[in-house]
């Protein structure tokens, strides 16, 4: 019987033909979907394949119209997931196909939020009636600092091998999301703020930590950065400890590490400089008709 292992290696060409042949005549419209993970490093060249394809959109009817292709081609859907309220995370598969798992994600990707920053030095690739946009290297290494698997590590590493990044682009990038959340903090919300901060800071520190010390060496101010930004949480278990409960868990509970942390832990994120570096960053929802695709 056919197993997860069994997934055959995916090239950017064999990307684009699954998308030319396979999803594009099952479109009537034209739709976005923007690249993640493996898929995005792969059509970026700076890994040679992928297991699956990861997608997200930013709105709703192209996530619609992708699943309701997926379903026209035969795939099924067997996972159907929240992380958090907030976003919806769809497996489909179609065993014998060229690709097998597609993971879609809507409206964020691991809540990393799609704004203009985030896509302002995209790429767009049509493929029919798909304009898959793919953000740049610096998107994508910090986004891949989220899910703490070794696979992960490992692609990051190999960007910072390959095509080290712009390290005050990323944490440019990191800022941004952290002051989003951070400006949300005493507002109501479907979703606590308070814990995509922690999400958000724990597991860029942890990555960064995973690398190891002769990667942290090569992105210093990164490295550095997110040793920073980690201990300004002042949380009483250890990185070291944080990590394997991650690990551990596909969804991480940190309620009790708020109580063992103290009750101070949402006033200090958002008095002084913190609070003041968190201005609101406009969420690019829309603004697709401004990227162009590559001559």
């Amino acid at each position: 019987m056919a197993t997860p292992g069994d997934r055959a290696l995916l090239t950017a060409r064999e990307l684009g033909t699954w998308l030319d042949r396979d999803i594009g005549p099952a479109l009537r419209e034209e739709t976005e979907a923007v690249a993640h993970g493996g898929t995005a490093l792969t059509m970026l060249r700076l890994k040679a394949s992928t297991k699956d394809v990861d997608l997200g959109f930013r709105a709703r009817e192209d996530f619609e119209r992708f699943v309701a292709a997926l379903k026209t081609t035969g795939y099924r859907v067997t996972r159907d997931f929240r992380p958090n309220p907030r976003e919806t995370y769809l497996r489909l598969e179609r065993w014998g196909a060229l690709v097998t798992p597609v993971d879609l994600r809507f409206p964020t990707w691991n809540n990393w939020r799609l704004t203009e920053m985030v896509l302002r030095r995209a790429r767009v690739i049509p493929h029919g009636q798909v304009r898959v946009v793919v953000p740049d290297r610096d998107a994508v290494f910090l986004f891949k600092t989220y899910p703490l698997r070794e696979t992960d590590v490992d692609d990051l590493r190999t960007i910072v091998e390959r095509s080290p990044p712009d390290e005050a682009r990323v944490l440019a990038l990191f800022e941004e999301q952290d002051g989003l959340h951070r400006a949300e903090i005493f507002a109501e919300t479907v979703h606590e703020p308070l814990l995509n901060i922690l999400e958000l800071r724990v597991r860029f520190a942890a990555s960064m930590r995973l690398l190891g010390p002769s990667y942290q060496r090569k992105i210093p101010r990164i490295a550095r950065h997110a040793r920073i930004r980690f201990g300004e949480l002042r949380l009483r278990p250890r990185l070291t400890d944080l990590i394997q409960r991650i690990r551990a868990k596909e969804v991480m509970t940190w309620e009790d590490i708020i109580d063992e942390s103290g009750s101070r832990l949402r006033e200090r994120l958002t008095n002084g400089k913190t609070r003041r570096r968190a201005g609101p960053a406009k969420t690019s929802t829309r603004t697709k008709r401004r990227l162009s695709p590559p001559p």
